[in-house]
């Protein structure tokens, strides 16, 4: 290649695509029929063979100067990416979505039927007493962990003082801020824990079924007994 023209290169190239395009087409009964296309045909094997052997030489030597190409270490290179890892999801939290998903199906159902049914003209959270009620629980629970809270300090603060005598007043200070920490720790975990077990009981709403399409209504009513005459 060193000793040629770059137009003699791509010559022998274009030659040698030639000769395999008569190699690989369906000669081989014209070359069975006649003995000078036979010994044509082994020269041209012959040929062959010697171009691939000067291709492999020069690819070798390419490789050995370190002078190969990305293109031709893609072209024979084979990229195998690999597979994502999919993690299995939590079976609880599954569960916790479709309840959520279904819950959120069922009050849209009722906002577009609500206009429908008569007995479903207002929704208990769109009265103004439910507000209230609901407003009141939240000011009641606020103002019971701040009271709770205020007597945990005070105890701290003078009621150790009447039970033990005459303290320091930044001894009385650290015991009123250590039993008020301790009071607003189990108000606030009591008051968590209250928050969880009303956001599990979902109340009775009327809606639509999930699976069959119609309309449903838990009610609690109580058993009723048939007494014969």
């Amino acid at each position: 290649q060193e000793k040629r023209d770059e137009r003699e290169v791509v010559g022998l190239f274009q030659i040698l695509e030639s000769v395999t395009d008569i190699r690989d087409s369906k000669i081989g009964r014209v070359v069975s029929g006649c003995q000078r296309l036979a010994k044509l045909s082994a020269l041209v094997d012959i040929a062959l063979e010697h171009c691939n052997a000067a291709i492999q030489y020069e690819h070798a030597v390419t490789i050995q100067n370190g002078n190969l190409r990305i293109h031709e270490i893609l072209s024979e290179s084979e990229i195998v990416l690999p597979s994502p890892v999919i993690t299995p999801r939590n079976p609880e939290l599954e569960a916790r979505l479709e309840r959520l998903r279904l819950e959120y199906e069922n009050r849209e159902y009722n906002a577009m039927t609500k206009n429908v049914d008569s007995i479903r003209m207002r929704h208990p959270e769109d009265t103004i007493g439910y507000q209230v009620r609901e407003m009141n629980k939240q000011l009641i629970a606020v103002a019971q962990f701040v009271f709770s809270v205020g007597a945990g300090f005070v105890f701290g603060f003078h009621g150790l003082e009447l039970l033990i005598g005459e303290l320091e007043f930044g001894f009385r200070l650290l015991l009123g801020v250590i039993c008020a920490l301790i009071i607003a720790l189990a108000e606030i975990y009591f008051l968590a824990k209250k928050l969880a077990e009303e956001f599990e009981t979902t109340p009775p709403i009327l809606g639509k079924s999930a699976q069959t399409g119609s309309l449903t209504k838990s009610v609690s009513q109580p058993q009723t007994k048939e007494h014969k005459d």
